[in-house]
């Protein structure tokens, strides 16, 4: 196995721990991290169409969860004056309260991760990352049938 698929190999176990992380952290606001995920993505309101493309998840499934965030109090639906039938999903104050219980949780998550793991030049591997994205957006463009 070479060096740079035993790399990919531990940043597909890590994806996993995140997105198991992810779903605790959610949890301290009694959320799910697709629910969370869905009220960032919204910032000040955004359509469906539009948060689904941030997430790179389909339109159907991001409704579905803005429906439920809006049945639970924590998003409504307001005019779009850009669209006639695309309504913005706006967070409510009770969405904004659970993201703020969600981002102490996560604060304090990533600040015993950084002292677990002092060895680690974040600045570095932000930059390789980046790169990483960068080369994985490109092929997946050159790969991707027109359509």
């Amino acid at each position: 196995m070479s060096a740079a698929d035993a790399a990919l190999h531990h940043l597909f176990e890590a994806n996993r721990l995140l997105r198991e992380a992810g779903e605790r952290i959610a949890s301290a606001a009694g959320q799910t991290h697709a629910r969370r995920m869905v009220l960032q993505a919204a910032a000040d309101g955004a359509t469906v169409p539009d948060i689904a493309r941030r997430l790179g998840l389909h339109r159907q499934g991001v409704q579905r969860i803005a429906d439920e965030l809006v049945a639970d109090g924590l998003g409504r639906y307001d005019e779009n004056p850009r669209h006639r039938l695309s309504k913005l999903f706006v967070v409510t104050d009770r969405g904004t309260a659970a993201l703020s219980t969600i981002s102490r949780a996560h604060g304090t998550w990533v600040d015993a991760i950084e002292a677990e793991a002092a060895d680690i030049d974040w600045s570095a591997l932000r930059n390789d990352l980046a790169l990483l994205v960068r080369v994985l957006q490109d092929q997946a463009q050159r790969t991707t049938p027109p359509q």
